[in-house]
């Protein structure tokens, strides 16, 4: 279900980057939580822990290597020797089922666990609608679908990227869905936050940080600090590369308090996670506005369960 290292979001490997290079003794701790209150099937864990092994053997290939040299920039040489000789622990993953629940942890070392939680949520995904029996449409229902989306969005002049790895049916799948969208004339979409596919088609592979980096942050210097701690560490390892600033994890209202006139202006924009966008962006626009940033200058990308 997963053959490359690379099947991972990219903001998983820029934040393994600034972990390894800032906070290399930092232990974590990552739970799964069934947000869908999914019921899974007899001997999931079993079948799960087998996979999960099997993706102890993946590790960076010369050619995937010399992608990750070529196209992202912004990942130092140190950084790609450490994921060179890399390698997923298994023994960090613990796995249980009673009944009907599954129970997922993740703990050790940041550096090291940190590429877990997206390429485990997909193993997670696949293989239950491989044993669950669930409608699908046909290999030309979807493509329809798929292709009118692009369509549509094109129309709409939306520019758009796929995310879809944490929550895919199957791998094979992601990547009818994004032949699909770039099979219509003239689409819209900019890239993928998926590495491999990113290098399969040619696309620009996408993603800074995620909700951890300011979690983490807040446990090591407190919630009111956290967002503050967490933009200038980032700041430090990627120099202004990178440069879109999640806003959320603590409420919209408080990052912005500590978004100030510098890093308003280093970072490209910001991601809105959560809430009403139009709120949103009329609290962007005036605090760009007051900080004399012309709006027009600046970038939001949209992640909240867009319909």
């Amino acid at each position: 279900m997963i053959e490359s290292i690379l099947d991972n979001d990219l903001y998983k490997f820029t934040m393994q980057q600034a972990v390894h290079a800032l906070y290399p003794r930092a232990e974590v701790q990552y739970e799964f939580f069934n947000r869908g209150q999914t019921k899974f099937p007899e001997n999931f864990h079993i079948r799960l822990q087998d996979q999960v092994d099997r993706v102890a053997g993946l590790k960076l290939r010369p050619e995937e290597l010399c992608y990750l040299k070529e196209t992202c920039y912004f990942l130092t040489p140190v950084y790609l020797d450490f994921l060179s000789h890399y390698r997923f622990s298994p023994e960090n993953v613990a796995i249980e089922q009673s009944g009907e629940t599954l129970k997922i942890s993740i703990s050790g070392p940041w550096y090291r666990t940190i590429l877990w939680e997206v390429p485990l949520l997909a193993i997670i995904s696949e293989l239950y609608f491989t044993m669950v029996t669930t409608k699908t449409l046909s290999r030309e229902e979807g493509r329809l679908l798929n292709v009118g989306k692009s369509e549509q969005l094109r129309n709409s002049a939306v520019d758009f990227a796929e995310f879809g790895t944490r929550r895919r049916f199957s791998a094979k799948n992601q990547e009818l869905v994004i032949k699909d969208i770039l099979s219509v004339k003239n689409n819209t979409m900019i890239g993928t936050s998926n590495v491999y596919w990113a290098k399969q088609f040619g696309i620009k592979p996408i993603g800074t940080h995620a909700h951890e980096w300011f979690m983490f942050h807040a446990a090591e210097h407190g919630y009111k600090r956290a967002n503050k701690a967490a933009i200038d560490a980032w700041s430090s390892v990627f120099e202004g590369h990178l440069g879109i600033a999640l806003t959320d994890t603590y409420t919209t209202d408080l990052f912005l308090r500590s978004f100030d006139s510098v890093e308003a202006r280093l970072f490209d924009g910001v991601r809105q996670d959560s809430g009403d966008p139009y709120v949103f962006v009329d609290k962007l626009i005036a605090h760009y506005k007051k900080l004399r940033i012309n709006p027009l200058s600046k970038t939001i990308v949209f992640s909240d369960g867009l319909d």
